[in-house]
């Protein structure tokens, strides 16, 4: 591997005024705007997915009222193993960059049931990131071609995610080298593109300038080389779907043959590099259910790095004090679940009545008998797979929930 990064930009970003009174002002280390502005369903892509040709969809969020013309990029991926989830599920983290002065996008990505093994796994996995490096592209290309509509500073854009979104971020940041190619995908590579992808505007850079991962996975560390971008990671240590350490990958449980490495282990290699990182470990073997038990904690640790890296400061690794701590008072733009996906208990945020669970064939198998604004649902006994909740007075969103081992 021997992508280019931008180290000079970040030692230029100090010296230029314009950034330095951005950050001055607290932007992007807490909230500046108290509205956001959401533009969804803007196409940026397409490619062959699971079932056929699929148009790629991102919901963009901007602070109301900015006047700032070059922003920030946070590009957020939602999980949900590769086979479920949406942007949607991602709609409040990206509102939490957005009040802070960032342009945030919430992306499709390409995914669908297959058989869990090495082939599928790895085609999935580069499903995902080829579709991430495009959405960077497309922003590079608006800047080009349409005037820089959203008012972005393309030197500037961070990837990352959660779980599944995690791993296509971190795919996408490092798996760059045509040399680097999984074998099993190699006999494949001119038709589904290659390293890069061929979903979509071609001939613009799909570099980034950092990378967040929430419980994220990469297939070989040996792909992060010395001149690569800086990396936050949070992550439980013992792990059971996305592994802390180099294992095989599960998914669902059953095992793929595909051998990756977790946090603690891309952070080792980032480290040995001498490559700004920062890693924030929680115990026990759930998987992002920091989310739900330290939310202000993980997300402030996430956005103290991504300011760091913003306004061209060495990543600190610490818990800033952002507004994200009273995010559970704020009204939400619909009911949203956590963690997502959920060994168990998962915890339903902004849902005003009883929910109801349903499974896919359309079978009511639980609900819960109070209405709060942040019901607990537990789902341990249900068997492995993707669920739908549902409010009883039927006036919210369906909510997807995957539950896993």
């Amino acid at each position: 591997m021997a992508r280019t990064h931008q180290l000079t930009f970040l030692f230029t970003l100090l010296a230029l005024p314009s950034v330095a009174q951005e950050c001055a002002t607290g932007r992007y280390r807490s909230e500046q705007f108290p509205d956001v502005t959401v533009t969804s369903g803007v196409a940026y892509g397409s490619n062959i997915g699971i079932s056929g040709s699929q148009t790629l969809y991102m919901d963009v969020y901007e602070p109301t009222g900015d006047v700032l013309e070059q922003r920030p990029v946070a590009i957020v991926a939602f999980g949900g193993s590769f086979v479920a989830g949406a942007r949607g599920d991602v709609a409040e983290t990206c509102r939490m960059f957005a009040r802070m002065g960032y342009v945030a996008i919430a992306p499709d990505y390409r995914i669908g049931f297959f058989i869990p093994n090495t082939a599928n796994t790895t085609s999935a996995v580069m499903r995902g990131a080829h579709d991430m490096k495009a959405c960077v592209r497309f922003l590079r290309r608006s800047v080009t071609e349409n005037d820089n509509q959203y008012a972005i500073d393309e030197d500037r854009i961070l990837i990352g995610g959660f779980s599944a979104g995690a791993i296509s971020a971190l795919h996408a940041g490092f798996l760059d080298e045509e040399s680097e190619l999984p074998a099993v995908l190699v006999a494949q590579s001119a038709a589904i593109g290659g390293v890069d992808g061929l979903s979509g505007n071609p001939g613009f850079s799909s570099d980034v300038l950092g990378i967040f991962s929430f419980s994220g996975a990469l297939g070989d560390t040996l792909w992060i080389q010395p001149d690569d971008v800086p990396v936050c990671s949070v992550h439980e240590i013992g792990d059971e779907v996305v592994p802390y350490y180099t294992q095989e990958v599960s998914v669902f449980g059953i095992p793929t043959g595909l051998v990756a490495s977790g946090s603690h282990d891309i952070h080792e290699r980032l480290a040995h590099l001498g490559i700004d990182n920062c890693l924030l470990t929680y115990p026990g073997n759930g998987h992002v259910d920091y989310v739900e038990t330290d939310f202000a904690g993980s997300m402030g640790f996430v956005l103290g790095f991504c300011a760091d890296l913003v306004c061209g400061e060495q990543a600190s690794c610490g818990n800033v004090q952002t507004s994200i701590e009273n995010v559970f008072s704020r009204p939400l733009s619909g009911p949203i679940a956590l963690p997502n996906p959920t060994t168990g208990l998962v915890r339903v945020l902004g849902g005003t009545s009883p929910f109801i669970v349903f499974d896919p064939s359309g079978r009511e198998v639980l609900r819960t008998n109070t209405a709060t604004g942040a019901t607990i649902l537990d789902l341990s006994m249900l068997s492995n797979g993707t669920y739908l909740l549902r409010s009883l007075d039927a006036t919210s969103s369906v909510i997807r929930v995957v539950k896993v081992d």
